[in-house]
Parts: C-alpha cells; structure tokens; sequence
C-alpha cells in the first residue's frame, strides 16, 4: 500500500507519495500524523489517503507514526480540502489548523558558527556572525526574530558556500505529551506500615517525621493519595516516598492526569424554563429540521434578550439524545464564560472549552477527550470550529455577524460563518446562525430562501418588579404577562440620533448633547446606573466641520481620521496615512 502525504514544509504545496514498513502498513489510516523523510529533512506529515498504486515508480518509507489513533477524522480532511480551495492557502496550512498546538511542529534549520575570525562582505553578513558569535548555534526562528525583516537567509547561504556556516535540518518532538501523575498506596497492612517506617534510619530525625506522616496520611485516606497532595499534606519529599517504596511500605504507580480548564467552574444544575409562544414557534421549525438527513441552515434573527441561547441548549440537547455532537462558537474569548455557565448548567461534564487562553497542555488534553468522544459539547471562539467531534450533529455561531469571525492574521484567512455552512454541508448537520443584527449577506439568503428565518420579536425579562419598574419610567406597558409561568416581556427602548450641528447653534458646545444631559440626570436621579461609550484610540475618532458636518477622511480608503494629540497628527489606522490637522 501507498499513502498520500501533505508534508509541514512552508513552502510545499504539493503532496508526496510514500510506502509503509510492515508494522505500519496495518495501521496507518487516513488522518494520521507521521514523520516522513523529505530530501535530507525528516518532517512531520498528514497522511491523506491510502492507495493500491504510486504515480512514482521509488518511494521512501514513512519513519514513524506520532499518535496511535488518527488526528484529524476523514470530515476534517474533507473540510481541509474544501478550505484550501476556497482561501488559495497551501492544503498543509489548513490540516495543521485542526491540530492542537505543540503536537504539529514545522522543521528547521540550526546554523552554527565554524569560523569564529571570519568579518563577513556586508553588513547582514557581520550582523548574523555577530549574533552567532554572541549567542552560539540558534534555529531559524531564533535569527529571524533577532534581525527583524533582514534578508539573512541569503547572507547564511553565501556564509554557508563560504565555510563560515554549518547548516543542519532539525525537528523538534512535539512539544506536549500527555501528563503523568505519580500516586502512592499502602502494600501492607496498616499496623506493618507504621512499623516498617518507624525501623527506618533514625527515629528523631526530621526524614522520619515526615515517613511516618506519609503512612498515617495513607492510612487515614484509606486509598491511594496523589504524590503532590501527599507532599502538601505532610511535607515529604520524592526521596522520601522511594524509601518507603523499597521497604515495602507503599506501591508508587504512575497514570494519566488530564489537565482540565473547568476544574475551578462552578455551576448549579438548571432546568429548562417554559418557553415562550415565539420561542415555541422557533423551536419547533428547529427540531424538524434537527430530524433531517440534510438539514438547510437556520438563520435565528432575535432582538438581545429574546431567548435565543434557550434554543441553542435545546437543539443541542437534542442532538446529544441521537449520539451525536454540537460545537458552539462565541465571537469572542472573553463573552466565553457567560455562554460556558449556561451549557455547564444544563449539561455538565460534558462541555468542552477550546481557546488560545488556555495552557498547550490543557488544549492537548481537552483535544484528546473531544477526539474520543468524551466530551460531546464544544464551546469557544472561531478555533473551537476545528475539535475532532468524531460525529457533528449541529453547529451554532452566536452573534454570527461579528467581525472577529474572520481570520485577518496567518493564512488560511477564512471566515468562521462561511466555513460553518460548509462543514454542516458536508458532515449533514444542521448550522443555526443566530443574531439581533445579521449581516447583509445573511439576511439576503434568508430572504433568498437559501436558509430558514426565524424571528424572535420580543425581548424577555423575567423579573416581574423589574419589569414594571422600567415600563414605568419609559411610559410603556408589558407586552404580556406572566401566565401559565411563562415570562414577560418588554420591547427595547427607543433609540435617539441627535445632530450635533444643531445642537451647536442652539448654543450647546459641550461634547454632550442636551438630551443625553437630560437623560443621565434621570438615570442618577432614579438611583440607576448609566454606561458612555467612548472611542479609545486618539482624541476623536473623526474631526468634522461643526458648520457642514464635512469629515476629513483618508484620501486613500475613504477612512475618517483620527485625531492624535500626542505628535498632534491626524491618522488612519487602515492604511497608515497621516496629515497635519487643518487651522480652519
């Protein structure tokens, strides 16, 4: 058999054809993360597809496999492909997108100094001896962060034909592993223990406190006892639990820990409240569709407040109920939380979190679970999209409209609602976008009949005093009343546009308009609070013409620009464009 490879090499884009030795043949599937000899590099690779023949009449032998079962599942490959077409970004770029940082490691090439008197023929070639000479033998990454947007890599290869240089190609080992804890239990019986502890060494001395504390630990615990709470307990030390161990006190064992991001969440089992009648109507379109072989997306279009994260939670407590898996995403890391409490209240130690916050370790771990099925509930921002969920029955993006969905940095540069849709596509889950705001594509192919639209109309306040309270002030009445233990509801408050232009002949030149002065003074007055929101780079976000409102834009991309007191420039942020300001 001959498998199909996609090498971690930047700029390779092809794929490569190998054979396997025989202990591997049998083993080697689709999705599994190799190393590969490349030229005279050893690299890791993703292989693609096993195949009866080679377009290649010689092909080398795959080395090695890097995890027993395969890294990515055939529905991730698929997306890969679909991705790579879809961004022009190398096929590689995309595979190592769904695998979790640290196990994927790029090679490199190390570069060491042999001739330490050598001067160099320009100034790149001096500062690279220079650095060499200074810090010894580095990798690439190392130079490249030392000498900044330097052309190095052709100065080293003139310094390498010279002599000066000795270039060899590394590969790192991944640089997680899974985590081993060292626990200790009793091999005997509890009264032969503290005899055996008490034979040993000197019996007033301050290592033989602690033997004997860890024995009573052990007993009182009446089990087996993790080596750094025995630690903490007791004050032993790792020399401390060996000696035991080779007296035949206690049994030292090794196993897996899993390193876990929720260990220190707390969260109280909810029940699902009664729906409202809007809710109900959303809900029931959405588990028909939950019942399909290939569902079309659903677009939720719900004001702030009106309960679309309840129809989340029933959707994928539905999907859990056929065997099948959910990813939820979030736009950001930092509205995670919130959204993590409520799933962790209804579904427990089922939630997986995945984000770029968390420790290498706690990612690999959290990957490992989701791979094996353990954890079936997905939850975090646009990265989460790519957890080997081994059977995806349904894929929410919450506040879908979001920028923070696109990939602006590192290729491939996709876009998390667009990738969402086509993943559902191809796995035949169902995709529910939900927002109080959609974009103008969205809400097109809603209106297009290319997904279902759902409305949420009605914002939902489940507090009755509150509520009252606040159709009081706004000199409005509750859309309806609790009735059959259903919540009541109140719609948003209305929204001002204020001209600062005419605010100004009428003689107001404060930055505050004299409604929203007028409305800050009831907010205080009531006891009630009030949020400004301010722009945060430069003075002003824009300077314009309080006589004809004309804002000074960037003459390149139309951008307003930004008033900077410091250097007083005016900018754009866009493009990098600066002006002087104008003195009328």
């Amino acid at each position: 058999m001959y498998f199909e490879v996609a090498v971690n090499l930047a700029p390779v884009r092809g794929t490569f054809h190998y054979h396997a030795p025989p202990a591997l043949e049998a083993i080697l599937a689709p999705g599994h993360l190799v190393i590969v000899p490349f030229g005279s590099r050893r690299l890791q690779g993703v292989v693609l597809r096993r195949s009866p023949t080679a377009p290649v009449p010689e092909t080398k032998a795959i080395e090695s496999l890097l995890d027993p079962k395969p890294v990515l599942t055939a529905a991730q490959l698929q997306l890969a492909h679909w991705l790579s077409q879809e961004t022009l970004a190398p096929l590689i770029d995309c595979l190592t997108l769904m695998i979790p940082p640290g196990l994927a490691q790029r090679a490199d090439t190390r570069y060491a100094l042999l001739d330490h008197q050598a001067r160099g023929g320009d100034e790149v070639e001096r500062r690279l001896i220079a650095l060499l000479r200074r810090r010894g033998p580095l990798r690439g990454r190392q130079i490249r962060r030392a000498m900044g947007r330097m052309n190095w890599q052709r100065a080293a290869e003139r310094l390498g034909r010279a002599g000066v240089l000795e270039r060899t190609s590394v590969l790192d080992q991944p640089a997680v592993r899974p985590k081993q804890v060292l626990s200790a239990r009793l091999a005997m019986e509890p009264e032969a223990a503290r005899q055996a502890a008490a034979n040993l060494g000197r019996a007033q001395s301050r290592a033989a406190a602690r033997r004997r504390a860890v024995v009573e630990a052990l007993i009182a615990a009446s089990g087996p006892l993790d080596a750094g709470q025995l630690a903490a307990q007791t004050g032993a030390q790792r020399a401390d639990l060996r000696r035991l161990e080779r007296a035949g006190v206690l049994a030292l064992e090794a196993h897996e820990s899993f390193r876990d991001p929720l260990a220190d969440y707390d969260f109280v089992p909810s029940i699902p409240p009664q729906l409202t009648p809007d809710q109900a109507a959303a809900w029931k379109r959405v588990r028909a569709a939950l019942r399909q072989p290939d569902p079309e997306p659903i677009l939720l279009h719900g004001v702030t407040g009106s309960g679309k994260t309840e129809i989340y939670l029933r959707a994928v407590e539905a999907v859990l109920e056929q065997g099948r898996g959910a990813i939820v995403l979030v736009p950001e890391i930092a509205l995670t939380p919130q959204t993590l409490r409520r799933f962790l209240s209804r579904f427990g130690p089922r939630v997986a979190l995945l984000h770029s916050r968390l420790s290498a370790g706690q990612r690999y771990d959290t990957w490992r679970r989701i791979r094996d099925g353990d954890l079936p509930v997905v939850v975090g921002p646009r990265s989460a999209l790519f957890a080997p969920l081994p059977d995806i029955g349904l894929l929410v993006l919450d506040e879908c409209h979001d920028e923070s969905y696109k990939e602006q940095g590192q290729a491939p540069r996709y876009h998390a609602r667009e990738t969402a849709l086509a993943y559902a596509r191809l796995l035949g889950a169902l995709c529910i976008l939900g927002s109080a705001t959609p974009d103008v594509v969205t809400m097109h192919r809603a209106r297009a009949g290319q997904m279902h639209h759902l409305s949420l109309e009605k914002r939902i306040r489940a507090h009755r005093r509150r509520v009252e309270q606040q159709a009081s002030r706004l000199r409005r009445q509750p859309a309806y009343r609790p009735e059959r233990g259903q919540a009541e509801a109140l719609p948003l408050p209305p929204v001002r546009v204020v001209d600062m232009r005419h605010e100004l002949r009428m003689g107001n030149t404060s930055i505050f308009s004299r409604a929203l002065q007028q409305a800050l003074r009831q907010c205080l007055a009531a006891g009630e609070q009030a949020i400004l929101f301010l722009n945060r780079r430069g003075r002003a976000t824009y300077v314009f013409c309080r006589d004809c409102g004309h804002v000074l834009a960037c003459p390149q991309c139309q951008t307003p620009l930004t008033d900077h007191r410091q250097g007083q420039l005016l900018l754009c942020h866009h493009c990098g464009y600066h002006r002087r300001p104008p003195r009328a």
